[in-house]
């Protein structure tokens, strides 16, 4: 197989032959380029192979395709991009955040690597296929690098998971948007297995009565099924009879797969049983890195049976062990003990440490800046320095964790200098435990490590931990001596701390309570503070408006924007500002605003990874609250645009689309559509856990299951948002309540008028103009005898004095309403629906709920086509409703359902005072 870096045993190379369809499917779902696949099922199916034969398959069809393989173990979760180890070089590829980077380094890697072993240069990544397997088995940093992978198009991906725990939410999301193909292996057939067993063994044929033992055997498990017939040609109960392989013997009851390789396992010689231990504790790992705890003989020896796998890495003139199968390594952790497990790993750091941790001459800094690392005293202080790759430096330190030995302080620095890059964020919590248990570690180094501690339990969602750490980490920031480090560090706990205290638990008093402790002590600070004190402004104008206190958040923001504006220092506070201005109905600022930050995002990605993302999003937001519908579809067109075309924002979640594009299909009355993408969205709602989103997402999904007329199903998404335990921010309070009334608006059950004059009062105490008139359109629309005077020269003084294009439309409306008409008529009500506002009538119950939402938009005047489009249907359904209609209504036009539309809700409104006096509601 010379275009893979796969390498198989001759008996195990031919494990998938059998399975022909299969081999088809993939090669065609994989072919196409700029496809990738996800082979899911149980374990030992057969995935990987299918994934190998098929690959060979497609390269024998492919002159000059490249095909780059990587497996996944339970040991790669332990460090950060272990499972690239084959590809990696000497050269630093943790020194940045971003998976795109990362990633383009693989690809190019990859092709370079490949191009070694093939002996010509000229790769192009078009063709370029990557495969991994056992893609649960990553660690975090890895799948952000994997979502980079699939997203882009120049690359091919394909990959094998079990069914058992399954997909990640990453590939889920993948396969769910159309970039991941699906297909599940199933376990083989009575006819499979026949044919597996044949081209296993093909010099004979088997018997039928064999092949339905075998079958019932392994269960159609195809590893098992492999290693069963190992085990049964060795030990001779395989016999030949009239020309015919026949099982004459039995297994003990109760043999599994587990059990057949540990048998195999345990007839390893001393020294490869020895160096099999260590490689499935670690693997994959560099040979080199092994030291001499493994013999070269011992590992081409299992190399050769197939159990483990030796990869050249050109980029360094390295190689790489590695396992075959994940399962082999699980079988092997079955037999040994935790002490076991612990010599090894203790064996294994101490030989990594004499073959790389150099002592440097007096006087020669490490070649790395790290954090501040202890020296020892008098003339006899040395310096170390770790000379190995800084993916080895992590692993190493990762040894020495697991096998419960004292790390050094200069090397636990070393590593911690790099951590909190990390998203492996169990790897984070324990250097910054060992740091913080170490009697000789700085007061500067024991406040980073509680820092990045608490930021990885905020990320690890460990409420209770961060608690526990805060009061020791700002009592360590304090006693620093007086510095441009200690304030910084402030700063920076006080971020951290706030964001934890906030997006956990919706503890904003807390939040601010730290954020003042930090601006104390920075006052006291004899030097220049400022950097450090714009970053706690910005956090504390984005806590304040989470906590609701938008004056006073309102004026922060205009002070620290006065201060930042020609610098990227208010990105941070840039979206919460945003969606300020919306609610306040100033469109233009909020505009101009977004723009001149989007400006600020773009240059400072590296530093601020996350901002453009967010800007994109507040602007849609804010130009949907106030009416710019057309301007936000635009806008968000772009970021979409920006997504496909540019797949390194990994961090715009797949998700987050779909909640945009929930949101404006709801904006523009599409509720089909709106429904359905929100759904999507709803689907992996942790994405958007400590966002302070989760609230607008689930009652904007409430609203468009109640304009569908699906009230059962909005019942159940309030629960749900009842439910919720995560802090909300009440900077999204007003529309996230301004749709739940929406929404109880298409099934009124007589509390929305107290709602209505709720929201005006919270608008009003808020200072959201904009917010404040919708409230007061909705009052009008469910009161019954509409806005008093006094409410109506409110809503005339607030739509005066704002430049949104919602405001005249909504004033309009109340002013219709008063003077009696119906708030679902007339041309106010058509310039509402143009803007995705669209007030639900009475429920009519002689009309179904699909034929009221048709009704109402005929009514309001739009097309057959429009309404197609709207409802998600067809031409014909849309015009079988309308025959209906006019049949329910006795009318003959479209022109005459308003006039009986207005006669019906008279009719419902007397229906209801009559129950209402009655003390029964009317039915909704």
């Amino acid at each position: 197989m010379s275009r893979m870096s796969l390498r198989h045993s001759a008996l195990r190379r031919r494990e998938f032959l059998g399975r022909k369809q299969l081999v088809e499917q993939v090669v065609s779902d994989i072919g196409r380029p700029g496809s990738n696949l996800l082979l899911v099922g149980a374990a030992g199916v057969g995935k990987t192979s299918l994934a190998v034969h098929s690959l060979e398959k497609l390269c024998s069809q492919t002159p000059g395709l490249q095909v780059m393989a990587f497996a996944a173990t339970e040991a790669t979760r332990r460090t950060p991009l272990a499972v690239f180890d084959s590809v990696f070089s000497e050269e630093n590829h943790l020194d940045t955040q971003r998976p795109e980077r990362v990633g383009e380094y693989i690809i190019q890697s990859c092709l370079d690597h490949l191009a070694g072993l093939e002996g010509r240069a000229g790769a192009k990544a078009g063709r370029l296929i990557i495969h991994i397997d056992d893609v649960p088995l990553l660690d975090q940093m890895s799948e952000a690098v994997l979502e980079y992978l699939l997203s882009r198009t120049d690359v091919r991906v394909i990959l094998t998971c079990r069914s058992t725990p399954g997909p990640s939410g990453t590939l889920v999301r993948a396969w769910r948007d159309g970039t991941l193909r699906r297909i599940d292996v199933p376990e083989l057939s009575l006819s499979e297995t026949g044919e597996f067993a044949a081209n296993i063994l093909p010099d004979r044929a088997f018997a039928v009565e064999t092949v339905e033992k075998l079958h019932q055997m392994t269960g159609g498990n195809a590893l098992f099924l492999h290693e069963l017939l190992r085990v049964l040609k060795t030990s001779e109960q395989l016999q030949m009879r009239q020309g015919l392989w026949v099982w004459a013997g039995e297994l003990p009851a109760g043999t599994s797969l587990a059990d057949i390789l540990r048998v195999e396992i345990e007839q390893l010689s001393a020294e490869q049983r020895a160096a099999f231990e260590i490689v499935a504790l670690c693997a994959p790992v560099p040979l080199d890195l092994l030291g001499r705890q493994v013999s070269l003989e011992a590992l081409e020896a299992l190399a050769e049976s197939g159990l483990i796998r030796l990869s050249n890495n050109s980029a360094n003139l390295g190689r790489i062990v590695s396992l075959t199968h994940p399962i082999f390594g699980e079988a092997m952790e079955g037999l040994l003990s935790p002490a076991q497990c612990r010599s090894h790993y203790l064996a294994l750091y101490t030989a990594a440490m004499a073959r790389y941790a150099q002592q440097a001459p007096q006087g020669v800094a490490p070649a790395r800046p790290q954090a501040a690392v202890p020296q020892a005293s008098g003339s006899q202080a040395a310096q170390y320095v770790w000379t190995g790759d800084i993916s080895e430096l992590l692993t190493v330190v990762g040894w020495a964790l697991d096998a419960g030995t004292e790390v050094p302080m200069w090397l636990l620095a070393e590593a911690f200098g790099y951590g909190r890059m990390l998203t492996d964020y169990a790897f984070r919590i324990r250097t910054a435990t060992l740091i913080l248990r170490h009697a000789g570690a700085p007061a500067t180094l024991r406040a980073q490590a509680f820092i990045s501690r608490i930021e990885a339990q905020r990320f690890s969602n460990n409420p209770e931990a961060v608690s526990a750490d805060a009061q020791r980490a700002q009592n360590t920031v304090v006693y620093l001596p007086d510095g441009e480090q200690r304030n910084a560090l402030a700063a920076d706990l006080a971020t951290v701390l706030a964001d934890a205290y906030v997006l956990q638990q919706g503890r904003w008093e807390d939040a601010l309570k730290v954020l003042d402790w930090a601006e104390e002590l920075l006052s006291s600070s004899k030097l220049p503070v400022q950097a450090a004190k714009i970053r706690l402004r910005a956090s504390r104008g984005i806590h304040l408006s989470y906590g609701g206190n938008m004056l006073e958040s309102a004026r922060v923001q205009s002070e620290t924007h006065m201060a930042t504006r020609s610098t990227p220092h208010f990105l941070p506070l840039a979206s919460t500002s945003i969606i300020s201005l919306g609610q306040r109905g100033e469109a233009k600022q909020a505009r101009a605003l977004a723009r001149t930050q989007m400006t600020h995002a773009v240059r400072s990605m590296s530093k601020y990874p996350l901002a453009a993302g967010e800007i994109i999003g507040a602007w849609c937001l804010s130009d949907m609250l106030t009416g710019n519908v057309r301007e936000a579809s635009f806008i968000y067109g772009l970021m979409n645009t920006a997504i496909s075309r540019n797949p390194g924002h990994v961090q715009i979640r797949k998700t987050l689309v779909a909640f945009g594009q929930g949101l404006l299909a709801s904006m523009n009355g599409e509720w089909p559509a709106a429904a359905q993408n929100l759904t999507l969205a709803c689907a992996e709602l942790e994405d958007f856990s400590g966002t302070g989103s989760e609230g607008m997402l689930l009652a904007t999904l409430a609203l468009a299951h109640a304009a569908n007329g699906n009230h059962v199903a909005s019942a159940q998404v309030r629960q749900q948002l009842l439910n919720r335990t995560t802090g909300e921010s009440r900077l999204l309070e007003l529309p996230s309540r301004y749709a739940l009334l929406l929404a109880a608006m298409y099934a009124p059950n007589g509390g929305e008028e107290a709602e209505a004059l709720a929201l005006i009062e919270l608008a009003g105490t808020f200072d959201f103009a904009l917010m404040e008139l919708r409230a007061l359109h909705l009052l009008a629309c469910c009161a019954g005898g509409g806005l008093t005077p006094e409410q109506l020269d409110r809503a005339r003084g607030l739509a005066r004095g704002m430049d949104a294009p919602l405001a005249a439309p909504l004033l309009a409306s109340c002013e219709h309403i008063v003077a009696g008409g119906v708030p679902s008529r007339g041309d106010a009500a058509r310039l509402l629906a143009r803007r995705g506002l669209f007030v639900p009538a009475t429920p009519l119950q002689i009309l179904t709920p699909r034929e009221q939402q048709l009704a109402f938009l005929l009514a309001l005047g739009y097309s057959n086509s429009q309404i197609t489009k709207k409802l998600v249907i067809s031409k014909r359904t849309a015009e079988t409703h309308a025959v209906k209609i006019y049949q329910k209504l006795n009318i003959k036009s479209r022109d005459d359902i308003a006039e009986a539309l207005d006669e019906l809700e008279a009719t419902s409104r007397e229906c209801q005072r009559k129950y209402d006096g009655a003390g029964s509601p009317l039915p909704a």
